[in-house]
Parts: C-alpha cells; sequence; structure tokens
C-alpha cells in the first residue's frame, strides 16, 4: 500500500492533487507546527492585469498563534471580513467562472473557526470534484509520535504502509534516516510532478499556483490535468 503525507495547505498547487491521486492513502499531517506567513493560510493566483501578468497573494488571516502550536489548533481571525475580500478577487480576476465550482460557493457560506479546518475541507471537497477516490486521513487521529523521520515512519507503520511517496522537500532528512526505513521494508520514492499547460487567460502561462487558478480556468475539465 501507497501511502503519501503533508500538511494540510491553503488552495494547495496541481502537484498536491497528483501526489494525492497516486496514493492508496494520503495523510494530512495536521499536528506539527504551525508556521506564520507560509503555506498554511496562503497560495498564489493570477491576476487579470494585462501589464505583467502577475501573480497576487490570497489569505485566511490568523489569530497570532503561540510558539509551537499545532497546525490543527490554529484559529482564523473572523474579525476580518476574508470570505468576501476573496470572493471579490474570483470574481475581478476570472469573472463569474468561479460560481461554477459548486463546492466552493458552499465552502464560503459555512462558518470556519480553525485554518486546518477549512483547509481540509476545501482539499476533501476538491478531491471528489476531481474523481480522486483516495482515502484521506489525519495524522492527529493516528496514534503516532515523533518528529520528522521518526513521525514519518511511525505513521507508515500505523497504517501498514509498504511505500512512501515523498515531497521532494522531505528528501533532506529522510535520506539521512533511509536505513530505518528499510528495516521496516518500507520504500521510498519522490514525488516527480511535471507540470502541465492548461487554458489560463493571459499570454504568458504561470506554473505552480493555486488549484483555483486551474479549476476557474478548464472547470470540469481540471481532472485530465491532475
Amino acid at each position: 500500500m501507497t501511502i503519501s503525507i503533508s500538511q494540510p495547505t491553503l488552495f494547495p498547487w496541481l502537484g498536491y492533487f497528483n501526489m494525492i491521486k497516486n496514493s492508496d492513502v494520503f495523510v494530512f499531517l495536521d499536528n506539527v507546527k504551525f508556521k506564520k506567513q507560509s503555506w498554511h493560510m496562503r497560495n498564489r493566483l493570477k491576476s487579470s492585469a494585462k501589464v505583467d501578468e502577475a501573480e497576487f497573494w490570497i489569505r485566511v488571516p490568523t489569530k497570532l498563534p503561540k510558539t509551537n502550536t499545532m497546525i490543527k489548533d490554529v484559529y482564523i481571525d473572523n474579525n476580518q471580513d476574508w470570505k468576501q475580500k476573496h470572493l471579490d478577487y474570483f470574481q475581478y480576476n476570472y469573472g463569474s467562472h468561479y460560481k461554477d465550482i459548486l463546492f466552493l460557493n458552499e465552502l464560503y457560506a459555512r462558518d470556519w473557526g480553525k485554518i486546518a479546518e477549512f483547509n481540509i475541507e476545501f482539499i476533501t471537497q476538491c478531491c471528489v470534484y476531481l474523481d480522486i477516490k483516495t482515502t484521506l486521513v489525519r495524522a492527529s487521529e493516528l496514534n503516532v509520535k515523533g518528529t520528522k523521520s521518526d513521525l514519518v515512519l511511525d505513521i507508515c507503520k500505523q497504517l501498514n504502509a509498504d511505500k512512501l511517496l515523498a515531497n521532494n522537500g522531505s528528501e533532506i532528512y529522510l535520506e539521512k534516516d533511509r536505513a530505518i526505513f528499510d528495516n521496516e521494508n518500507i520504500s521510498i520514492t519522490y514525488h516527480n510532478f511535471k507540470h502541465p499547460k492548461y487554458n489560463q487567460a493571459g499570454e504568458i502561462f504561470l506554473e505552480n499556483l493555486s488549484i483555483l487558478d486551474l479549476l476557474f480556468s478548464e472547470k470540469e475539465k481540471s481532472r485530465v490535468f491532475i
């Protein structure tokens, strides 16, 4: 069984969903430290401005967490009208196309307390939209402990995985500890995603944007590009 593990980020890029698709089980690593001004609470979309075809950041504001606060425990700052700001961004840069993504409309109609809950629900519903049938699990709901390689190994063992599809960014520490995975007969491969070109607005194609850019651009055809 192949598993992959990644933190629940905001509106992830295409490669995130490709990794989920190529796994039997995907684990949301929500029991590690939250990082301010990170992918946990922001991502990029494409501006409709014709001058430089620039990207812009979209954020969900969070209340200032204490040091070492886990991702799963960070609260959204709902004193800011972030949902309406997002919808205004969508309308201005993509027109009314965003309204065709029904699960997104439902997402913004709900009240949210914690950033991880919002992110995980978006990713879950996006998987349904993209016809990705991988089982989704939260690390915080497993009886696991440790940090870095030890935590990843414990998750693999808890789920009886014999294959780990890992982020390229985790290679730095996983390779140092490959022996402990070999001892448990767990193979490690690194996710290699070649970014496709889709029908993105403008003359210059920008890679590695949020999955939202693909959804707004291709709608129901989006699954072909994952």
